[in-house]
């Protein structure tokens, strides 16, 4: 039966990470849907480029770093019940990524799957994981992209292609769950993908623009 508690793990990271903080945020400050603001995305930062308000923004990303450090942190306290503790963990940071792409929140109230790209919620999952070896060399990379393109997208995107490399390399326990992580993630940015390639998003895009980019 221990195999339950896997399972058991992912259902409630996917729940913690369905809970959709930017809108509900932006929604209660606002009475806006994030999903028709700015670059439509339900993320921090597009908290704090259709509101305006740094605090919001700062108010959203903790709480969404707080849903993915206690999704894998939940199966590390618990091992004591005996199961695979290294499985239970990489489910969890699949299923709080997961539900932070495709929220049940959504699919219950409009019949469909939305939600954001994860990025602050990916946050809590690493630095649980391993803060070092994990998030610092993703940051570093995210970062790097970020400065040298100027554009946020390219960061996370590329932070993003990298993330299972850096697992395999760097903590190979955790390979898995890298990999794991990188698909929910992977299908939200594709689609914006071109558009930031041929340079049809603005730069260091953090604040309203008058124009709306995805």
């Amino acid at each position: 039966m221990t195999f339950l508690y896997p399972i058991t793990f992912f259902v409630i990271a996917y729940l913690l990470g369905s809970f959709p903080t930017a809108f509900l945020v932006t929604k209660k400050f606002t009475g806006k849907d994030i999903r028709k603001e700015e670059s439509k995305n339900v993320g921090a930062l597009n908290v704090m480029r259709t509101t305006g308000k740094p605090l919001l923004f700062i108010l959203t990303a903790m709480v969404d770093i707080g849903k993915g450090a206690l999704a894998v942190f939940l199966p590390q306290k618990l091992s004591f019940l005996n199961y695979n503790i290294l499985w239970a963990t990489s489910l969890a940071a699949f299923g709080v990524i997961l539900g932070h792409c495709f929220s049940i929140y959504f699919k219950l109230k409009e019949g469909r799957f939305s939600g954001g790209k994860a990025q602050a919620s990916l946050i809590g999952v690493l630095a649980v994981l391993n803060f070092q070896w994990l998030l610092l060399p993703w940051a570093g990379i995210a970062i790097l992209f970020i400065l040298t393109t100027q554009i946020f997208f390219f960061g996370q995107f590329i932070g993003n292609i990298f993330l299972p490399l850096i697992g395999f390399y760097l903590d190979k326990k955790y390979f898995l769950a890298c990999l794991l992580m990188t698909l929910p993630i992977f299908v939200k940015q594709w689609p914006h993908f071109p558009s930031a390639l041929y340079g049809e998003r603005p730069k260091w895009y953090w604040k309203k623009k008058t124009i709306n980019q995805s």
